[in-house]
């Protein structure tokens, strides 16, 4: 399907413009969500029968940045991703853009982590695990994409080079045996970067249509119309509410915002729990920023 897909899409650009425009990257994207059949919920991996069919992620909305923007180093800061983290620059030599792009939750899936303050809803469970081996499909069906009309593109969460420290120690590729929580790419933190949005307590990123999603993006060597970044301030979408607080772990605060150690001991329990699956998400459930950018 997705193969299919992918020709039917470079036909529709071909007979339009030579020059890519983030329209129609988004529309040939939104295409291939609706079209997937991974976007939505089958029988073998229905917990329940009336699951079956209930889409996962709603249309994307697109960003894009620049390769050369500074800020990309930045995120080398201790207190941004690490030193791990590697500039656009550092994956492609050729790197002149970043697409990035923001898979809202469906109603299915953030109503049904909304019913209960502890329990996960079979959506958000799904959306988790199924749900990002979808959203790695799609990040390589844009690299194809891109390469259809001439355009150099790799998507580093999707690649092989790919490394995420989560406890200390436990890349064995990493020197730095110290490490933890930690990438060589955030896509929460390249959507910052191009646009999407800003940080919330809860350390999820408030886009236009809320903070429920997940991102995705790929670094291509073409020239795209770079997005504007309407805001100055990381945390500038956030009112600091305290709504997010209703965390289940006791993992945010105030005064400390989000604690990865608790956050993570937490949903190790709940991998257990809902084995194969897991998932928590009740930080971006029933709060002001679920579906958008809250007022202040």
């Amino acid at each position: 399907r997705c193969v299919s897909l992918y020709q039917h899409q470079r036909v529709i650009v071909q007979r339009s413009s030579n020059m890519l425009t983030i329209s129609q990257i988004s529309e040939t994207l939104a295409e291939a969500f609706r079209r997937s059949e991974h976007n939505y919920v089958s029988e073998q991996m229905a917990l329940d029968p009336s699951d079956i069919g209930k889409r996962l992620y709603d249309s994307p909305i697109i960003k894009i940045g620049s390769a050369t923007d500074p800020l990309w180093e930045q995120l080398k800061a201790p207190q941004a991703v690490g030193q791990l983290f590697r500039t656009p620059k550092e994956w492609m030599p050729s790197a002149q853009t970043v697409v990035s792009y923001f898979a809202p939750f469906s109603d299915f899936v953030v109503e049904g982590n909304r019913a209960d303050g502890v329990d996960i809803g079979n959506g958000w469970l799904y959306a988790r695990v199924e749900g990002q081996a979808f959203l790695t499909e799609m990040n390589h069906f844009l690299e194809q994409w891109f390469v259809s009309q001439g355009v150099k593109a790799l998507s580093p969460y999707a690649s092989d080079e790919f490394k995420y420290v989560f406890e200390a120690g436990s890349c064995e590729d990493i020197e730095d045996k110290t490490l933890s929580f930690t990438s060589n790419w955030s896509e929460r933190h390249v959507a910052f970067v191009c646009g999407m949005g800003t940080f919330g307590l809860s350390k999820g990123l408030i886009t236009e249509r809320g903070v429920a999603g997940r991102f995705g993006s790929v670094i291509v060597d073409a020239p795209l119309e770079v997005t504007p970044r309407p805001y100055t301030d990381i945390y500038e979408y956030c009112t600091k509410c305290g709504a997010c607080m209703r965390c289940p772990a006791g993992a945010i605060t105030l005064e400390e915002g989000k604690s990865h150690e608790k956050c993570s001991a937490y949903v190790h329990t709940l991998r257990v729990k809902y084995a194969p699956r897991f998932g928590c998400g009740k930080c971006q459930v029933k709060v002001p920023c679920e579906r958008g950018i809250p007022k202040k």
